[in-house]
């Protein structure tokens, strides 16, 4: 709510004095929206644009630093000398360790169904379809819980599906697969230096901070 009655603010700042950014355009263009619409949209940058990116290098970072791989100390290091595997591995890291937090949103059944499991859903019943659990599908990834950084195909549901796929998982993906290359290439001797603290209390999964040290 903090951060909403924030952009309020600063949509009606920039409405009276418009500058060359985005939210000039978001709060001009959208003036005949209802408020609500208006401020959700850059709500949803924000969160959708930056928060998971933010969050993911810094749960992908922690992950690769705390698990030993293919003959190395951590999997970082075995990146640093493997950088041919990044993306692959950014792509297994989107499967194993999603930051959005899909499986808290509930969804309408729009008509009768019966799943493969036999379970039947009628039209009108809300579900929680968890995204994370799809992830681990034996039936559609062999050895789920086992991390493979170079697997291929690597078909996941952390970016959504159909309707509610993410428009910016290109992007967002991109974002990632640069950072990760450009920590194992610049500082590969990285390590943690402390223990990880975890964000709390809002839907988008993270760390709070990554001690780290390197030499």
């Amino acid at each position: 709510m903090a951060m909403v009655g924030y952009l309020a603010g600063l949509i009606e700042q920039r409405r009276a004095e418009p500058a060359d950014d985005l939210l000039s355009t978001i709060a001009t263009r959208g003036a005949r929206l209802p408020p609500d619409r208006v401020i959700k949209l850059p709500l949803a940058l924000l969160v959708g644009g930056w928060e998971t990116t933010a969050s993911s290098i810094g749960t992908f970072t922690e992950v690769l630093l705390t698990h030993p791989y293919g003959g190395h100390e951590s999997a970082f290091g075995y990146l640093a000398d493997h950088p041919e595997e990044v993306e692959l591995a950014v792509t297994e890291l989107e499967r194993m360790y999603s930051t959005a937090a899909a499986d808290a949103m509930p969804r309408r059944v729009m008509r009768d169904v019966v799943l493969p499991s036999g379970a039947s859903l009628r039209a009108g019943e809300l579900v929680i379809p968890s995204h994370d659990a799809a992830n681990y599908d034996p039936r559609v990834s062999s050895d789920p819980h086992q991390m493979n950084l170079a697997r291929t195909p690597n078909r996941r549901l952390s970016f959504g599906f159909g309707a509610h796929h993410c428009i910016g998982r290109h992007l967002g993906h991109l974002e990632v697969v640069t950072a990760i290359r450009l920590q194992t290439r610049q500082v590969p001797t990285l390590r943690l230096a402390g223990e990880a603290v975890r964000k709390e209390g809002i839907i988008i999964s993270g760390l709070q901070s990554l001690p780290v040290a390197w030499s």
